[in-house]
């Protein structure tokens, strides 16, 4: 089956998966070294590549500037985990290679990021661990590699470099596409899910972010007219968040911005098994947890009321 014949929707179910798998990379390549995620990038594609990789080329595979792909180098250079070497035949082009203390430091570096993923999920069950192990080494597969033997090598930290560039990618898409940020985009798109108004708190609980960071986000888009705060005579110190219309408008432009994304940046990559694997973690591990908790927080619709206005059951 083709991916245009299968239900991808990326959902808030997905994102929260997508961020905490995100957040677990980043915490495994920050305890185990000093590199930024776009100097680890370049120097796994370096290890994975086995010999001479032209600078420019890097530029292009993993689509940065070559100001940026400067500055990594010469960070990389300067650790002792790459050697560059200038063209005999145009001085101007220049080749990267990494070094023995950087494939090293990558292999060390993948070990951490493995410990920390599965300290995140709950790997202890069969079923459970093979569904994260084949979902990371989907994910594995979203870069081009630069080798044949990169097809096989550092799948975790190749997966991190992937959802790097993703999330960069879809915060830029969604800012040009609607002006919102990520955060402010998550929060229309879990309301657009749920077709209710919901409590800033269990907005917060279901997208795995701090209540200040959804209260803000709802304040942006309050101003934006996209939302509005409600609250209930029941329940007088929660407040909800309801969509206005034109929110309904923004909600479609953001629904179709991440479906064309996810179609281009994501699912092409993949076979059918390794997408049925990205969307296992979602489903398995993130909807049960979501779930319970959105059941405890349910009010009738009937008891809300716009905030500022008087209302009628006091």
């Amino acid at each position: 089956m083709s991916p245009r014949k299968e239900n991808l929707t990326l959902d808030s179910a997905y994102f929260v998966a997508f961020e905490m798998t995100h957040d677990a990379l980043k915490r495994g390549l920050k305890s185990a070294s000093e590199l930024s995620i776009t100097q680890y990038r370049m120097l796994v594609k370096l290890a994975a590549a086995g010999g001479k990789t032209a600078q420019a080329d890097l530029g292009r595979i993993l689509d940065l500037k070559p100001n940026v792909v400067t500055q990594a180098a010469n960070a990389l250079e300067e650790a002792g985990f790459a050697r560059r070497e200038t063209d005999d035949a145009d001085a101007r082009s220049k080749s990267i290679t990494a070094t023995q203390n950087g494939i090293s430091h990558v292999a060390s570096v993948n070990r951490s990021i493995v410990a920390c993923l599965y300290a995140l999920f709950p790997t202890e069950d069969a079923s459970w661990r093979a569904i994260l192990e084949t979902s990371i080494d989907a994910c594995s597969h979203i870069d081009p590699p630069v080798s044949e033997r990169e097809a096989t090598d550092y799948p975790a930290s190749r997966a991190l470099a992937a959802l790097e560039r993703f999330r960069i990618a879809i915060e830029a898409r969604l800012r040009q596409a609607c002006g919102a940020s990520f955060s402010e985009c998550r929060v229309m798109q879990l309301l657009d899910e749920a077709q209710r108004p919901l409590r800033i708190g269990d907005i917060a609980a279901q997208l795995r972010l701090s209540t200040v960071n959804v209260a803000r986000a709802v304040d942006r888009l309050s101003d934006r007219n996209w939302v509005r705060r409600m609250g209930a005579s029941r329940d007088r110190k929660a407040v909800f968040v309801n969509v206005t219309d034109e929110g309904l408008e923004k909600q479609r432009v953001i629904a179709r911005t991440i479906d064309d994304l996810g179609r281009s940046l994501l699912w092409k990559h993949l076979n059918r098994a390794e997408r049925t694997a990205v969307r296992e973690v979602t489903r398995t591990v993130i909807e049960g947890l979501r779930l319970q908790e959105y059941e405890k927080s349910l009010t009738p619709i009937d008891e809300l009321h716009p905030l500022g206005e008087t209302s009628a059951r006091r």
